[in-house]
């Protein structure tokens, strides 16, 4: 069963306003600039309200600030040849100065912008270097902390509020879905997710697409529950003989066109066809079942964004609604 692909805080920063003078007191004079001082991952960093220039370096912060009522006016290229189809068009608005793994600081210096948002993860031994083109923010990391992340982007964009809401909002949808799936008798079921790749294979725990299960009350199979959800492992990779812990009442397999493309000696196309030619494959109940779903890969995991959450939301929906 294949979903089309969608078209479509809480924080623990610390935020204090200041005023920064821009004139005499004066009749005439101009009025005061407010400022947002920002606790973050690489420090604290003072952000003139409201940034109107904003340069995003991850899927992620292109994605919430999108969210957020801002169009970039840079950001890192998408991870597939296609901005996702659940973006806003107005994202194509936006000049691309770079790759994730490798912003180019001159383009991004040539837009002059008045905020930079990225990840300590993606993006720390650049922190210098961007600070000095324009306040940088960045977040501790990516995935499984999008939420948290969406509170820090809020922020920096003198957005606070409104990142709140559309947070609570979300949660808000999560919850209502898992009290549907329940009132369904759906509520125990239990969600396995995959994603074959041309050199490996995953399944993903925590992470992103585990965070928005996890929110809509879904179980995970025992062989993807984890002790500790904040410092369990995201994904792990496995080998063939570990294809019984692919199994669960149904697995949601990512897929996207992109990755068919030739990596190293095979194609994903070719790696799918390997490992559901197994006996190992064969036997899995969601496979005997007729339950594997192949889900956007962009939607749920490229993006990690509110934005994708929400698109996640409604595979969830449709899945569910059809299996009934």
């Amino acid at each position: 069963m294949k979903l089309q692909p969608l078209v479509g805080i809480s924080s623990a920063i610390v935020l204090s306003l200041t005023l920064a003078a821009c004139g005499g007191s004066t009749s005439g004079a101009e009025a005061p600039t407010e400022a947002v001082e920002i606790a973050h991952a690489m420090g604290t960093t003072e952000v003139a309200c409201t940034p109107k220039r904003v340069v995003t370096l991850g899927q992620g912060e292109t994605d919430s600030t999108l969210a957020l009522g801002v169009t970039p006016v840079g950001v890192v290229s998408p991870w597939t040849d296609d901005w996702y189809s659940y973006l806003p068009k107005k994202v194509e608005e936006a000049e691309v100065v770079g790759t994730e793994i490798e912003p180019d600081l001159e383009a991004i210096a040539a837009l002059e912008p008045d905020l930079i948002l990225g990840s300590k993860l993606r993006h720390e031994a650049l922190y210098g270097q961007l600070s000095q083109i324009a306040p940088t923010v960045f977040t501790e990391t990516i995935g499984v902390a999008w939420k948290e992340n969406v509170g820090t982007y809020a922020a920096a964009l003198c957005r606070e509020d409104q990142g709140k809401e559309i947070v609570e909002a979300y949660e808000a949808r999560a919850a209502a879905i898992g009290e549907d799936l329940t009132a369904a008798g759906q509520g125990d079921t239990e969600v396995s997710i995959i994603r074959f790749m041309p050199d490996q294979v995953r399944i993903y725990l925590t992470g992103f697409p585990g965070s928005v299960i996890r929110d809509a009350g879904l179980p995970r199979p025992k062989s993807q529950t984890v002790a500790d959800w904040e410092t369990s492992e995201q994904l792990i990779e496995i080998s063939e003989e570990r294809i019984p812990e692919m199994d669960g009442d149904v697995i949601f397999e990512m897929v996207s066109a992109d990755h068919y493309a030739q990596q190293g000696t095979q194609t994903v196309d070719e790696q799918i066809q390997r490992w559901t030619s197994t006996d190992l494959w064969k036997n899995l109940s969601a496979v005997k079942a007729g339950k594997v779903v192949e889900v956007d890969e962009s939607v749920w995991n490229l993006g990690g964004g509110i934005g994708a959450a929400n698109a996640m939301l409604e595979d969830l929906e449709k899945y569910f609604a059809s299996a009934r």
